[in-house]
């Protein structure tokens, strides 16, 4: 609870300035708030992982099959200064409402070609070109990749993010320049989530203060409490990366994260988890009106293996480091302004090397297609077909479950929005 306590100290200015110091201004405030309902088929022999289970898919159970209603505030504070904060409901959250981001964004002047940018609070790094609407959503699938499914669920760093933009003229005013960085702390945990239950995909964002159940250590039955926003040893997470724009054709992205734990640290009933990653990420509009996106992550994580859920190591306690990778290619094409077509391929892995015998925790690859249909600003629906074939070889080692599991979902997705702006 002290971390918690501390981060939600982090964030009360930014409550102050939502309340108080936006609206004390005579500038524009804008809400936007989306209703969604899902009703899914779905064929999987696992229990969904919300509940604790093995399954890829968050949802296992036909019919009706969640609820998700999102809130999002933009205020102006002064001419350089907004506020955001995004807050939603989810039906299988232990919470079941909270926050998923809540920063102000500072923009100051440009007295040069460069134009600056700050963030101070709770966010998402920019490391997604799939999930670029609002409340952190894809305009292109229901189901976000493998990568972006993850990032959604343990990497929210609270923190200072700097970023600098800037046209080369020098190539052409097409061509634009971006470089980012940022220090945070939170997420020490990050990852253990990915090496328990594996990937997975699906549209859950973790928001501060969840607790997610995940699988139970090997050899025992309770299920594990996962808080992956959690500070255990008190140093700073950092990262940062670079972007290339050309026009709205072509953009090229690269970043390094690192939280930086120390694995033997542990707080509130979590262990940390040194993770840290590459990124790489291209988006490019190709002929035939068609666009691409792509995306690819690898990293590794240090973990200590039979650390006690109370704070206390086994004898037989040691440090491990286990690798991931996943990577995405997109194709979607808009037909006229109501219709978007995208059909996208995922691969997935983790393992340990040189673990004997070979322990390939994770490994798999998923298709989806999804079509959307948006005939006006408030209402909007679609249909989604997905399919994720996926090994763990852990499985029948600890927990008596085959090896091998192909797990098909078919989803219908209904949205009503209702946004508005005003001034005081």
């Amino acid at each position: 609870m002290e971390t918690l306590l501390s981060v939600r100290a982090l964030l009360a200015p930014l409550a102050f300035a939502v309340a108080g110091g936006a609206a004390a201004q005579s500038d524009r405030h804008e809400f936007y708030v989306d209703a969604s309902a899902v009703f899914v088929s779905a064929s999987t022999d696992l229990t969904a992982w919300p509940e604790g289970g093995f399954s890829k898919l968050r949802h296992t159970d036909d019919g009706l099959a969640g609820l998700r209603v999102f809130a999002e505030y933009h205020g102006r504070i002064t001419p350089t200064l907004r506020a955001h904060v995004i807050a939603d409901y989810v039906d299988d959250a232990s919470t079941g409402g909270g926050v998923t981001e809540a920063y102000v964004d500072w923009r100051p002047i440009p007295t040069s070609r460069n134009q600056q940018q700050w963030r101070f609070g709770m966010f998402y790094p920019p490391l997604s070109l799939e999930n670029s609407e609002r409340g952190w959503q894809s305009p292109f699938t229901y189901s976000y990749s493998a990568i972006n499914t993850w990032l959604g669920e343990e990497i929210r760093p609270v923190g200072a993010e700097w970023s600098l933009r800037r046209r080369l003229e020098a190539l052409g005013s097409a061509h634009e320049l971006r470089v980012f960085a940022a220090g945070f702390y939170g997420n020490d945990p990050a990852a253990e989530l990915l090496f328990y239950r594996g990937w997975s995909l699906h549209d859950r964002q973790t928001r501060l203060g969840d607790r997610l159940d995940i699988p139970p250590l090997p050899f025992t039955t309770s299920l594990q409490r996962h808080e992956p926003f959690t500070e255990t040893d008190h140093r700073p997470g950092v990262y940062g990366g670079v972007e290339w724009r050309y026009a709205r054709r072509v953009l090229v992205q690269w970043a390094r994260y690192d939280n930086r734990a120390d694995p033997h640290s542990f707080a509130n009933g979590q262990w940390g988890w040194g993770t840290a990653f590459n990124h790489l990420a291209v988006q490019v509009t190709l002929p035939a009106e068609l666009g691409l996106v792509a995306q690819w992550m690898d990293g590794a994580t240090d973990w200590v293996i039979l650390a006690q859920p109370n704070g206390t190591l086994h004898p037989l306690s040691r440090l491990v480091e286990d690798e991931f990778e996943s990577r995405f290619l997109m194709l979607t094409r808009k037909f006229g302004a109501a219709q978007r077509l995208a059909v996208r391929y995922d691969t997935f892995s983790t393992d340990r090397p040189g673990a004997v015998p070979a322990l390939h925790s994770d490994g798999g690859h998923a298709w989806t297609v999804s079509y959307r249909f948006e005939p006006t600003e408030r209402w909007s629906g679609g249909v989604e077909w997905l399919r994720i074939d996926s090994r763990r070889d852990i499985l029948p080692m600890f927990y008596a479950t085959a090896p091998a599991h192909s797990e098909e979902q078919l989803r219908l997705h209904l949205s009503f929005r209702l946004g508005g702006s005003f001034r005081r």
